[in-house]
């Protein structure tokens, strides 16, 4: 046995002579990151984390505390920090929360892959990702952001029913991001890349791409407000998904504060809208083969031909609101359960992008939000009204690039409106992972 169970036995021990359940939560990793400016290495970050978060169990009631120092005495200590909170927030509820019991998950053997690489060739990663960027067009000034990283992580979940799940995987990543500018306009765009083996990089793809995105916003034009059919593109998608994100949420739903409540079962969207999460698609960035309680994760149909088919769930609110239990719980070591979604996939269509943008006479190829959901999201009601970028069509034809304008509108109706959506996906290291989308009409607000 090793040290960590063997310290959670005792801690098992304990909960029992407290008439408590207790979970615990472990992760950390290392992580390398690399950066270069001007040609020179301006940053070299290697960092190794690891936290355990305990969870307190007495009848209804949760409490968590967590500590970076996993010795004997400071879990102990963790925990009776935990069960105090769990005794202070004893709800009246009469429904016990439930612990997962030990179960077979799916093997997932192949998200951890350590490669023998040297700290060279990461390095020269890092620096040409900024040099190719500098060099493709004499219009492109500086490469304000870019870099290299490494990460390996693990998770480990152990609960006083037996259960004991763990799982590593190990990734690389990097970006470019180059700043153009011609006459008065200047623009900043960029690419990156999400591997799980070091020969997959194509750092040249990388900056070149980072580059071409960059020049192709040069000289943008104010857009004419107005209703437009717009393609919103599979790397802005995601931002659709964003704010819908917690309306899957049985929590959400079981509170009053899910715009999908008393919606399951009904056609709510276009029928050409499918999603499912799926925590085994390997493009995806939240791939895991058991959720933060430990239940082992499976495929949820979120919505098929437009029909919200079911709500997100974790033991307790599968138990609480009797609906299936899909595995979604959500935590760190340092924070309280939630319910989220993994990856989520949109179902492709048949058509190009080019398919889409000559589908209407005048169409807006939306290619950058500008800003985050904070910048004109409200989630109580869906309504949105968020500053965006990206080039006029008419006839199927590029007009050019345009900015300065926002887009508004409900995504209820949003996803309702959808007409057509694309053939490819957008690149891997997301967990949303969406084609370009065509929705009939949105409004606009530019020059």
């Amino acid at each position: 046995m090793d040290a960590i169970k063997e310290n959670f036995q005792k801690i098992v021990e304990l909960a029992r002579q407290d008439g408590a359940k207790v979970e615990m939560l472990l992760s950390g990793g290392e992580d390398l990151s690399i950066g270069y400016q001007k040609n020179k290495l301006e940053s070299f970050e290697a960092t190794q984390s690891q936290m355990a978060g305990l969870r307190v169990i007495l009848g209804a009631s949760q409490g968590y505390a967590y500590t970076e120092n996993l010795s004997d005495e400071s879990l102990l200590r963790t925990y009776r920090e935990a069960l105090s909170n769990a005794k202070t927030v004893q709800k009246g509820e009469s429904l016990e929360v439930p612990l997962v019991k030990p179960q077979t998950v799916q093997a997932m053997n192949h998200l951890f892959n350590p490669e023998n690489v040297t700290m060279d060739k990461k390095m020269e990663v890092a620096r040409l990702l900024e040099e190719i960027s500098l060099n493709v067009d004499k219009r492109v000034q500086a490469v304000p952001y870019s870099g290299f990283s490494e990460t390996v992580s693990f998770k480990r979940i152990l609960n006083s029913e037996g259960l004991d799940q763990e799982f590593k995987q190990n990734y690389y990543s990097g970006y470019a991001y180059a700043l153009a500018k011609e006459g008065e306009s200047s623009k900043m765009d960029g690419e990156g890349f999400f591997v799980r083996s070091f020969q997959d990089i194509k750092t040249k793809e990388v900056a070149e791409e980072g580059v071409r995105k960059a020049l192709s916003r040069l000289g943008a034009q104010k857009l004419p407000t107005g209703n437009y059919a717009v393609v919103i593109d599979r790397s802005q998608f995601p931002m659709v998904l964003q704010m819908i994100y917690s309306y899957f949420s049985a929590k959400q739903v079981y509170e009053g504060k899910s715009l999908f409540k008393g919606k399951l079962g009904q056609k709510i969207a276009s029928e050409k809208f499918q999603l499912v999460d799926d925590p085994f698609e390997l493009r995806g960035s939240a791939v895991r083969p058991f959720d933060d309680e430990g239940a082992s994760s499976q495929k949820t149909v979120l919505f098929e031909k437009g029909v919200l088919k079911n709500f997100l769930t974790n033991l307790e609110y599968a138990k609480k609101m009797e609906l299936p239990h899909t595995a979604h719980a959500r935590r760190s070591p340092a924070s309280q359960l939630e319910i989220a979604p993994t990856n989520l996939l949109v179902a492709k269509g048949t058509k190009s992008l080019q398919e889409l943008l000559a589908s209407h006479t005048k169409v807006v190829h939306l290619t950058e939000f500008s800003g985050g959901l904070h910048a004109g999201f409200k989630e109580t009601t869906g309504d949105f009204s968020m500053p965006a970028e990206g080039f006029l069509y008419e006839n199927g034809k590029c007009i050019g690039p345009i900015d300065q304008f926002v887009m508004s509108g409900n995504v209820l109706d949003l996803l309702r409106d959808i007409e057509d959506l694309g053939n490819e996906y957008n690149k891997p290291g997301s967990s949303m992972i969406c084609p370009d989308v065509l929705v009939k009409s949105l409004s606009f607000a530019g020059a």
